[in-house]
């Protein structure tokens, strides 16, 4: 049986009743077509790629030499990693120029504010003693509230729940030192 085929502003597709799979046009991806203008967040998250890997391969160049029987030392990774990003950023750089990235939604700026006072908020209550337990409880309860979560009472508690069980496998599965607060104190108590 032919293909039906739909012919609309210049692209063509096989019909959705057909066994045949669906032919991708150039530029357009699982969820929409690219918006054809050059995307100048994409070019600066390829800038920002590109640094990143002249970052890691200035670290991995200042590697003492200490060649093995084949010839090479610990810095082979980080070279591959920073070659890696750079590949990487190479395809976004030239995804972006052409327009190829699909037009993005507006900026939530709520979200962004709660997420940026969940990070500020936990790094200033490590530095005022509070603790690992109750800085990753306000952490997770913030954050949830940024993706639209707005049972607050819920949040608070799972994010208590969460943080004093990883504080327990990190101080005594895995034998690492958090920030020590009255609750981390009373628990260390407790367990010993």
């Amino acid at each position: 049986m032919p293909a039906d085929r739909q012919e609309t502003a210049g692209e063509t597709r096989l019909s959705a009743d057909q066994s045949a799979p669906e032919v991708r046009l150039h530029g357009e991806d699982e969820v929409g077509q690219g918006s054809g203008l050059r995307d100048l967040a994409g070019l600066g998250i390829a800038a920002g790629l590109f640094a990143l890997a002249l970052v890691i391969y200035g670290d991995a160049s200042s590697y003492p030499v200490r060649r093995s029987y084949a010839q090479f030392g610990p810095e082979i990774f980080p070279y591959i990693i920073a070659f890696g990003i750079v590949v990487l950023a190479g395809f976004t750089a030239v995804i972006a120029w052409r327009g190829g990235f699909e037009a993005r939604a507006r900026l939530n700026y709520s979200g962004l504010f709660w997420i940026v006072a969940a990070i500020v908020t936990e790094i200033i209550m490590l530095f005022a003693g509070t603790g690992f337990i109750a800085a990753s409880t306000v952490l997770f309860a913030f954050s949830a509230r940024a993706f639209g979560q707005t049972t607050h009472l819920l949040n608070f508690a799972i994010g208590a729940v969460m943080s004093t069980l990883l504080f327990l496998l990190f101080r005594y599965g895995l034998g690492l030192a958090l920030p020590n607060g009255p609750l981390e104190r009373s628990i260390d108590l407790l367990l010993r």
